[in-house]
Formats: structure tokens, C-alpha cells, sequence
């Protein structure tokens, strides 16, 4: 998370930013994302916005905020029939914008992590969904998990899941509201038709960050 969301607002025609930036180069489930999302105001009027979300989903139904540490990854095979997500895919989907993210290789002598980052000028942008979760308090939180598929081209060589990235042109269709939810297994099927795994430059980095306490710009520098 060390690129300013902000930077986006023009180029996303975000209406309201909310999200309390600051930046991140370790960033567990559980920490606070940013999430781009559209929703209706008291009267009625659509808004784009940049809001802050709990990387892990805690359903409207949950008894235990701890459920989130369980659902931060959403799987786009059965994403539209699980308890868990078959609510927050047909009524709240979200993008994350990010500049890149860490994944583990199993290789001889143990795990090798890899920075997997943007291949052009633009972030990525992962396909996600969002809830709110009453609190004790009786505020709410707001919560976020990413969707994940098989893995494709190149990325494929580390790892055998990835995220679902949605391509700039492909952010309005996945985050309107006001799509029905008969349509939302078609949506589902155009975006994952459309992820291009080539939007994704990768190279190894160091194994100091498997420990979430190290947080530094170094972690995301290449190694070997």
C-alpha cells in the first residue's frame, strides 16, 4: 500500500475519499485497505468512493469479528453459493487498488516469496466484495475480501492461485450496484474472461517479509 489512493481520484471520478492513507509494505489480513465502491446517499443519488475496509469478510450475520481472519480470500469458483459470500457478490462488489502484492513459491530449500506488481503505469485493481458488520459499539464495519481463480500465464509458475484484476475498463461494470442479481454469474464469467495475467510484472524479493512485523521500502526491493 505505498501508493497514495488519492492520486486516483480524477482518473476513477471518486465523488468521496475517506480512506486514511498511509503507507504499508506488509500488509496482513486483518490490516485496513482501501476498497472503490458506488453507493446511493439519503437521497437517492449514486457516488463513487474511496472508503476504508477490513481486509478479511465479516457476513452480516457473523457472530465474531474473527470470522474475517477465515475470509480474505473469496474463491470465484464457488463464490456465488458459499454462506459466506453469495450476498456481498451479488450486492456489494468492490475494487482494490493496489501497486502489488507478495506471493509464495514452494521451491527446494523452502519458500520463495516474489513481488508481483504492475506491468504499466496504471495499479492493479482487484476484483473484491464488501459487508457490514454491526459492532458491539453499534458502529459499523466494513469489511473486504479479494476473489481469486486459477492461476494463468506466467503467474502460474509461483503460485497456483491469483487474484481477479480487473482491467481500468472493466472497474464500472464490477462495482455497480445496479446490477441485478439474475446477472451477476454472467458479470462474474465477462470478468474473469478479461483478467490478463501480462498486466502483472514479477521478481523475487527477500524472505524478511514473512514476518508482518518487518514493514519497510526495502521488503519490495529484488533479491538474487
Amino acid at each position: 500500500m505505498s501508493l497514495d489512493p488519492a492520486d486516483l481520484a480524477d482518473e476513477l471520478r471518486l465523488d468521496v475519499v475517506s480512506y486514511d492513507y498511509s503507507p504499508r509494505y506488509n500488509v496482513p489480513p486483518g490490516s485496513f485497505v482501501p476498497i472503490v465502491v458506488e453507493r446511493l446517499d439519503e437521497e437517492g443519488q449514486l457516488h463513487r468512493r474511496l472508503e476504508t475496509a477490513s481486509w478479511g469478510l465479516v457476513p452480516s450475520w457473523a457472530k465474531d469479528v474473527k470470522i474475517g481472519f477465515k475470509a480474505f480470500n473469496a474463491r470465484s469458483e464457488t463464490v456465488l453459493d458459499k454462506p459466506m459470500f453469495r450476498q456481498a457478490i451479488r450486492r456489494r462488489r468492490c475494487a482494490l487498488p493496489i501497486p502489488g502484492y507478495y506471493e509464495w513459491e514452494t521451491a527446494e530449500g523452502g519458500k520463495q516469496p516474489w513481488m508481483m506488481s504492475a506491468a504499466g503505469k496504471d495499479p492493479l485493481f482487484m476484483a473484491g466484495l464488501f459487508e457490514f458488520w454491526k459492532q458491539p459499539d453499534e458502529s459499523w464495519l466494513v469489511s473486504t475480501s479479494i476473489l481469486t481463480m486459477e492461476s494463468a500465464g506466467h503467474l502460474s509458475e509461483v503460485h497456483h492461485r491469483m487474484p481477479v484484476f480487473l482491467g481500468r475498463e472493466r472497474i464500472d461494470d464490477w462495482i455497480d450496484p445496479g446490477v441485478l442479481s439474475n446477472d451477476v454469474p454472467e458479470l462474474l464469467a465477462a470478468t474473469l474472461d478479461h483478467v490478463d495475467p501480462a498486466s502483472v510484472t514479477r521478481h523475487k524479493v527477500g524472505k524478511a517479509v514473512g514476518n508482518v512485523r518487518n514493514d519497510t521500502p526495502e521488503l519490495t526491493q529484488p533479491v538474487g
